[in-house]
């Protein structure tokens, strides 16, 4: 995506109220990203995998996975994790290419992850690091927002892994952004239409029951 065309992307997605849009009929992009550690002033991305989720379906058809070249490979104990290997790091493709790729995928949408302080920190990091731009898209943190859905369930189901386990998500190959985007995404679908039944009907519904965690009809 030429940089004139990512500029345009990034001013419509700033001017349009993406909030109002009834969730039963809004696009959202559901995002993993893979690092080398968890201090995002000394750590790097190192891949982003992203699905869409269209009216409350999973588009299969739709979707994002790109490893970013690094410098240095990270160390083993970070390999078994994730499963990229020092070839592949250094192997990947150039950040600034990545990044602007997934701007173009992701678009004016709003951004779901697992855990999204997370991922949206490393990506607005090198966003701004890469490519000189802010990225500050509306994101739904898929840790929080079950605690609203299913508030008693919360007090014992806390990761990614126990609320796969609990509504019988199963996982491809876990720490690989791709297959996490994919499995994040059935459990946001669990809880679309969770939260529909309780009377929530549009994005910022379920941002504020996510900031809330509680009954607050929109």
């Amino acid at each position: 995506m030429a940089f004139a065309a990512l500029k345009e992307v990034l001013a419509r997605a700033l001017g349009r109220d993406t909030l109002s849009d009834p969730f039963s009929q809004a696009d959202f992009i559901v995002v993993d990203t893979e690092t080398s550690g968890l201090d995002v002033r000394n750590d790097r991305l190192l891949s982003i995998g992203a699905v869409a989720v269209r009216g409350e379906v999973l588009d299969l058809s739709d979707s994002f996975y790109r490893e970013l070249r690094q410098e240095n490979a990270s160390d083993d104990a970070n390999i078994l994790v994730h499963g990229i290997g020092r070839e592949a790091q250094l192997a990947g493709e150039r950040e600034a290419d990545v990044l602007r790729d997934f701007l173009g995928f992701s678009g004016e949408h709003v951004l779901v992850a697992f855990n999204a302080p997370f991922d949206s920190t490393f990506l607005a990091a090198a966003i701004r690091r890469h490519l000189r731009v802010r990225f500050r898209p509306h994101w739904i943190d898929l840790a929080e927002l079950p605690k609203a859905m299913y508030p008693t369930l919360s007090l014992e189901l806390k990761t990614l892994d126990d609320w796969l386990a609990h509504f019988g998500i199963v996982h491809i190959e876990r720490h690989n952004a791709l297959a996490d985007a994919y499995c994040s995404a059935q459990l946001f679908m669990i809880m679309l239409k969770k939260a529909r039944l309780e009377g929530y009907s549009t994005t910022r519904g379920l941002r504020r029951a996510e900031r809330y965690h509680h009954w607050q009809r929109h």
